[in-house]
């Protein structure tokens, strides 16, 4: 079962009578835009996981299927 935590923000009053006047759901905005936050923040680490990754890893060579593909 997930856990949850409660945050909280002030916002402008101008701001908050907009969100009312359009009914927009507050939380689901909210945590959104948190988890897309926290992916881009994330990006680097994957990014320099798949580089040291890629590194290692083997890959044959294709020039003979290149070849034996053109004389068919």
């Amino acid at each position: 079962m997930t856990r949850y935590e409660t945050i909280s923000t002030k916002i402008p009053a101008e701001l908050k009578a907009k969100i009312k006047k359009h009914n927009l759901n507050v939380s689901k905005i909210t945590r959104q835009a948190l988890e897309q936050a926290v992916a881009r923040a994330e990006l680097p680490d994957a990014l320099d996981w798949i580089e040291i990754r890629a590194k290692t890893r083997r890959t044959p060579d294709s020039t003979h299927l290149i070849r034996e593909d053109r004389e068919r």
